[in-house]
């Protein structure tokens, strides 16, 4: 690692990064390598992103405007946030509260906040 940059792992789990990143150092600390799509999307061929609409799930965290990474190729436990097609349009239901007869679209992975555009 040279001089301008540095990366320490805190006892959290969290990586702090300072100065100007350098990729190809990226790529030789494959443990703190900071790509998105390595961290989010386990199914390239099956994953999406989705953008939220609506505010009924602030209080899980999820805002209007988020991004929602979904994946169709993973099977959905009881405690995931689901996609369904439901009356022309895609919501969000929990696992567990499927409506009978319903089948889930996708599962969501990860949801993206961004606190600015």
């Amino acid at each position: 690692m040279d001089n301008d940059t540095a990366a320490v792992a805190g006892s959290d789990g969290v990586s702090l990064h300072r100065g100007f990143p350098n990729s190809a150092e990226d790529q030789a600390r494959d443990r703190l390598a900071l790509d998105l799509n390595r961290l989010l999307v386990r199914h390239p061929s099956s994953t999406y992103l989705f953008r939220i609409s609506g505010h009924r799930w602030a209080e899980q965290g999820i805002y209007d405007g988020d991004i929602a990474v979904i994946d169709r190729g993973i099977e959905p436990k009881d405690s995931d946030l689901t996609v369904l097609w439901q009356n022309d349009s895609f919501t969000l239901c929990p696992r567990h509260r499927l409506p009978a007869g319903e089948e889930v679209w996708g599962t969501i992975v990860a949801v993206i906040h961004q606190y600015r555009s």
